[in-house]
């Protein structure tokens, strides 16, 4: 497989995104004959192909305008998934928003209906309170 890659005349291969199962390095393990080396890590082989079925790293020559219209492709796909994110976060947020409003409106609703209850019983009490006042006021003059 490294023989592979050796013959498409890569050293510059650019995976920065793949790393993590992707490695070439041009130093130390290499052949003789100065090509790069190439180590497949947690991915294996399967990642590879789909790299090189994708056009990711090609080869040198030619295929600078289809790398960048994979690049642009990529960057669009991933932009569209992180609007989709972007939108569920805000209707998941807004959907917490209303529950409490309607929350705090009912609960609004509760704290008047027990306040004017309370009023009624406050004039309740204060009203014989006054009729005694004014009955003693009376019978002391």
């Amino acid at each position: 497989m490294a023989d592979q890659l050796g013959g498409m005349g890569s050293p510059q291969l650019s995976l920065s995104s793949c790393s993590s199962f992707l490695s070439i390095s041009s130093a130390g393990n290499s052949a003789a004959d100065g090509a790069p080396h190439l180590s497949l890590g947690v991915g294996g082989a399967e990642e590879l192909d789909l790299l090189m079925q994708v056009g990711i790293g090609g080869g040198g020559g030619g295929g600078g305008d289809e790398e960048e219209e994979e690049r642009k492709t990529i960057r669009m796909m991933k932009n569209r998934e992180s609007a989709l994110r972007s939108r569920a976060r805000k209707r998941a947020y807004v959907q917490e928003l209303e529950k409490e409003v309607h929350r705090l409106v009912n609960e609004n609703l509760k704290l008047k209906r027990h306040c004017k209850q309370l009023k009624t019983e406050m004039a309740a009490l204060i009203q014989p309170t006054t009729k005694q006042s004014s009955h003693r006021r009376s019978s002391s003059t």
